[in-house]
């Protein structure tokens, strides 16, 4: 597998989809990676394993994947839907601990890998409405953690998957989408109307029914 750093690549793996942490590797993952010179390239997906670890076994291995650099895309969709089948009492979550991860250095993003297939037979795509069901998935409602949701959607996620020129900054690619919400930290929870979507400069979206926008002269 890490032969692949000969094509100058970053690697992305679904990584440890399971219930239980037995036979896990996502230690040996970032040890390779660190050991292949991969630090910063490598995103993990699911990694639902990590939700079976606790203390001091949990904070080692989140503590050895900041080192390694290592991304995680949690997908509470198919997570959630393939998860915890076989509980037929206090049935898991089966997602990957967000909060530890992100609070132990790591970076997270949120996604799914699935839509209406027979692993997710729902979801439109919508990455708002992902990230609105991580917040009482993953225990992120506080008003603490809500302004830390949005970016697991904008930004952590462009660095995930290595964008550099991402973000609303002079010299970067006229990409930008306008939302009906007020308060940065209600952004995801207002789930809100797209008034604008702009990509690379060309517009692919204005809601003029909604809100008539006005911009400076």
């Amino acid at each position: 597998m890490f032969q692949l750093k000969e094509f100058d690549k970053p690697i992305d793996l679904h990584q440890d989809f399971s219930d239980t942490s037995e036979n896990q590797t996502i230690e040996l993952v970032a040890q390779k990676t660190i050991e292949n010179g991969l630090v910063g390239r490598m995103g993990v997906g699911h990694l639902t394993s990590l939700g079976d670890c606790s203390g001091e076994e949990l904070d080692r291995i989140i503590a050895l994947m900041a080192k390694a650099g290592i991304s995680v895309m949690s997908l509470p969709m198919p997570d959630l839907h393939l998860g915890g089948r076989n509980d037929e009492k206090n049935v898991r979550r089966a997602v990957t601990p967000i909060r530890k991860l992100r609070d132990g250095g790591v970076n997270v993003a949120l996604a799914t890998n699935n839509i209406r297939n027979p692993f997710t037979p729902y979801g439109n795509g919508d990455l708002l409405q992902v990230a609105m069901l991580a917040i009482p998935v993953a225990h992120l409602g506080g008003a603490d953690y809500l302004p830390t949701v949005l970016p697991m959607i904008t930004n952590k996620a462009a660095e995930a998957i290595g964008i550099e020129d991402y973000g609303f900054k002079v010299g970067n690619p006229g990409t930008i989408v306008v939302l009906d919400t007020k308060r940065y930290q209600d952004t995801i929870i207002d789930i809100p109307k797209r008034l604008l979507s702009i990509y690379k400069c060309k517009l692919i979206l204005e809601n003029k029914d909604d809100v008539q926008l006005h911009f400076p002269s």
